[in-house]
């Protein structure tokens, strides 16, 4: 998913170090790379919050435009197996974890929004 603010001037360094801290204090192991102005945020294997795969935050802006997008990467989609297959390994398991990992996911996603926009609003007119 994916939001932008028009017109913010954010200190992006400032945002991504906010970003990273969130992460922290839900227990997220985290690493934060720049290239050519534009922030990545990975965090993964947190207790709390069991998902599949791993959160990855990209912080950028075009013009004075502030993009930030969150992905859950590195996750294989249990749609590719045939139900016979799943069935043959256990694929009940599978599926249910699956599931308990997109509630998890969907949680995460709900507090990662709400506090980006308290952080876009307290950095607004920051750079």
């Amino acid at each position: 998913m994916e939001r932008s603010w028009i017109g913010k001037n954010v200190d992006l360094a400032a945002l991504a170090t906010m970003i990273e801290n969130f992460f922290k204090e839900k227990k997220f192991q985290t690493s934060k790379i720049e290239i050519s102005g534009r922030y990545q945020i990975f965090a993964d294997n947190s207790p709390r919050f069991k998902i599949r795969g791993y959160a990855c935050v990209t912080i950028e802006r075009s013009n004075q435009n502030l993009h930030v997008k969150i992905e859950r990467c590195g996750v294989t989609d249990l749609s590719y197996f045939s139900s016979f297959f799943l069935r043959m390994i256990g694929g009940g398991y599978l599926v249910l974890q699956e599931i308990k990992s997109k509630e998890a996911w969907k949680e995460l996603e709900k507090e990662f929004w709400r506090r980006v926009e308290k952080f876009v609003l307290h950095l607004s007119n920051s750079a």
